[in-house]
């Protein structure tokens, strides 16, 4: 099997001969199947258009017992039809069904297959094979005409089945015939497709390739190819471009090489720079210029990371939105220098209070979150009270006076595992604004404002 892959994966003429292959008995395939659907189609009508013309045989016979009663006419009748190879089974409906009588494969009010035998009784399945289950009928009326009547005396209906088994049946030995010339065909078409492409293409790209496989690579040389075809071809353009390019190379190899040794230098020195760039990059792109803490982007894809993890242990997660209190007004009244420091010195106080476990990010302005890992609700209000605290105690100097500032916090929890990222930071802003609205400069959890709207 592996020398077999090994000479395909090299071989051109079997790699385009079994592609040609494979498209051919695609069409083949397909060609046979419509083929052997519109014989289908015919014999199927066929068995039909017999079916139809049994009632004209029939028919006189099955009424005139039906009239008179003669049960063992009747089934004589029927045993008849059902023996004509075209049949798989007979049905007698009577208007006031005394004259019922079913016999072979017959369809229920349900369309359902049942079987019944001679006598009218029913039985196990009798016929077998493929199509023995998907009849096809024909029903025609039964009337009773004597010299006394007028009119036609309707006396019930007669349905004639028959099967795809024996539509099959009959086209089996066509469909034989039918995939024994396509299978000839093909292994013909196989082997002369084989021989031709073999012989002009396969064998020249083959010692193309020998001979280049030859070649020396510090001084390749010229080569040549015996190919039978006097005119120009695709292989002769191909020897040629490959002998011009050679000698190309043989003059420019040692230019090359000195252009080499210089690309060299300068892909080093490039290499360099870009490491740089891209280290200076990742640090802009997950990390916030003015804090150092996670800007909002890299705050969102480790906090998703982090919750996932939680679920699969878990464990409970706590989440803490910070807001500095009035820090417009501060900004306003002391500039915007002073408002960046404070946010510095802010987020230094944060990460100084604060184990490495802990997910610390800035998520606009002077707004903040911290998602504390394994922490129940009552640890994450002391951890917020305390950082509360020391924030209150940041000391700012403003030419003469002393800046202090405070910030409002909301505490949210996920100890259930199923809370979204994006769902625990609706909680806390929510508590984080019931802080700010009853005065700024405390901590709210989210599960206690229900609570502590009604007191």
């Amino acid at each position: 099997m592996q020398p077999l892959l090994k000479h395909y994966h090299r071989s051109i003429a079997l790699h385009l001969l079994l592609m040609i292959f494979g498209v051919y008995f695609l069409v083949a395939v397909l060609v046979t199947v419509i083929q052997l659907y519109k014989e289908y189609e015919n014999t199927r009508t066929e068995f039909y258009n017999e079916i139809q013309t049994l009632p004209s045989t029939f028919g006189k016979g099955i009424s005139d017992s039906v009239w008179t009663y003669n049960q063992e006419l009747m089934q004589s009748i029927i045993q008849g039809m059902y023996n004509l190879p075209i049949v798989v089974g007979v049905k007698v409906s009577s208007l006031d069904q005394k004259m019922d009588f079913q016999i072979g494969a017959v369809l229920n009010e349900q369309r359902q297959v049942e079987y019944y035998n001679s006598d009218g009784l029913s039985t196990k399945q009798t016929h077998t094979g493929l199509g023995s289950q998907s009849l096809f009928d024909h029903e025609f009326p039964i009337y009773y005409q004597g010299p006394a009547f007028d009119q036609k005396i309707p006396l019930g209906t007669v349905t004639l089945y028959s099967s795809d088994r024996l539509v099959f049946e009959r086209l089996k030995y066509g469909f034989i015939l039918i995939l024994v010339n396509s299978i000839i065909k093909t292994c013909m078409l196989w082997v002369i497709i084989y021989f031709f492409i073999n012989k002009y293409l396969g064998k020249p790209l083959k010692e193309f390739t020998f001979k280049i496989h030859q070649q020396d690579p510090q001084s390749p040389n010229p080569i040549d190819l015996d190919i039978s075809w006097t005119d120009e071809n695709e292989l002769l353009i191909l020897k040629d471009s490959y002998n011009q390019l050679i000698q190309r190379v043989n003059m420019n190899q040692i230019e090359l090489l000195k252009l080499n040794q210089e690309l060299d230098e300068k892909v080093k020195v490039r290499t360099r720079d870009l490491e740089r760039a891209k280290e200076s990059a990742e640090r802009l792109a997950y990390s916030d210029p003015l804090t150092k803490l996670r800007n909002r982007r890299a705050f969102f894809n480790t906090g998703r990371q982090l919750l996932n993890q939680a679920e699969t242990q878990h464990y409970p997660i706590s989440l803490i939105m910070i807001d500095l209190d009035n820090f417009k007004a501060l900004n306003d009244t002391y500039g915007h220098a002073l408002g960046d420091q404070a946010l510095i010195t802010f987020a230094e106080v944060l990460k100084s209070n604060r184990p490495s476990i802990d997910i610390m990010g800035r998520l606009g302005g002077e707004e903040f979150a911290v998602i504390l890992p394994n922490t129940e609700e009552d640890d994450a209000m002391k951890i917020a009270e305390h950082l509360r605290q020391e924030i209150s105690h940041i000391e700012l100097t403003h030419e003469q006076s002393i800046v202090r500032f405070t910030a409002s916090m909301g505490i949210t929890v996920n100890s259930q595992g199923s809370a979204t990222l994006d769902q625990l930071l609706a909680q806390a802003d929510k508590a984080l604004y019931f802080s700010k609205h009853q005065g700024r400069n405390r901590v709210t959890a989210h599960s206690k404002i229900d609570t502590l709207t009604t007191e």
